[in-house]
C-alpha cells in the first residue's frame, strides 16, 4: 500500500543494497520506507525505497556518494485509484 507522501521510488535487485540505502537515507534525515518493489516494475524479489518528492535531489546525491546503483528510480503517478510507474533517465535526476 501506498502513502500519498511518497512519489519516487528507488528499486535495487539486492536486498543487501537496499538495506544500505534505506540506513544512509535515514542518517541523512530523509524520511523513506523500504519494501518490496511492485510488480509492475520487477517481478523478482526486487526491493524498493519509497521516499517524497521534496526528498528526491538530497536522496540522489546521497546515492551517487555511496556508489550503488540502483535498478532505477521511478516517478509514481497516481491516477484516481490506479497507480502506473514512470522510469526517471539516470541522465536526468
Amino acid at each position: 500500500m501506498l502513502n500519498n507522501n511518497e512519489k519516487y521510488l528507488i528499486v535495487f535487485s539486492s536486498n543487501y543494497h537496499g538495506y544500505y540505502i534505506e540506513q544512509m537515507f535515514k542518517r541523512g534525515e530523509i524520511n523513506n520506507t523500504f519494501r518490496k518493489a511492485p510488480r509492475a516494475i520487477a517481478k523478482s524479489c526486487h526491493s524498493a525505497i519509497y521516499i517524497q518528492e521534496q526528498d528526491l535531489e538530497k536522496a540522489l546525491g546521497l546515492l551517487k556518494k555511496s556508489r550503488v546503483s540502483p535498478q532505477g528510480v521511478y516517478e509514481i503517478i497516481r491516477r484516481g485509484s490506479l497507480v502506473d510507474y514512470k522510469k526517471l533517465s539516470m541522465n536526468k535526476v
